[in-house]
């Protein structure tokens, strides 16, 4: 099991990193679908962390486009802030 000190590491990590996730968006700039737990999971797989998407804290899908603030949790308690972007696809 991971111990305290690689939950904080990856915590620090998760904090540095800008997760973009690109979606279809309509002219006023909301979303056609949403962004899921599962869509944040693939772009950090994408970028080497395996994080359960169970763990990503979304309290609900985003639905418009911009600049997110999503929990993650991880082992021991610690909890990781991770940048969103939803960007429109093009």
């Amino acid at each position: 099991a991971p111990d305290l000190a690689d939950a904080d590491v990856v915590a620090a990590q998760l904090g540095q990193l800008a997760v973009v996730v690109t979606a279809k968006a309509g002219e006023d700039g909301k979303l056609r679908g949403s962004v899921t737990a599962g869509d944040i999971a693939e772009q950090l797989a994408a970028k080497g962390f395996e994080v359960d998407k169970r763990k990503i804290a979304l309290e609900h899908p985003l639905k418009e486009l911009g600049f997110h603030t999503v929990p993650v949790k991880l082992p021991h308690d610690v909890h990781a802030e991770l940048k969103v972007t939803v960007a429109a696809e093009r």
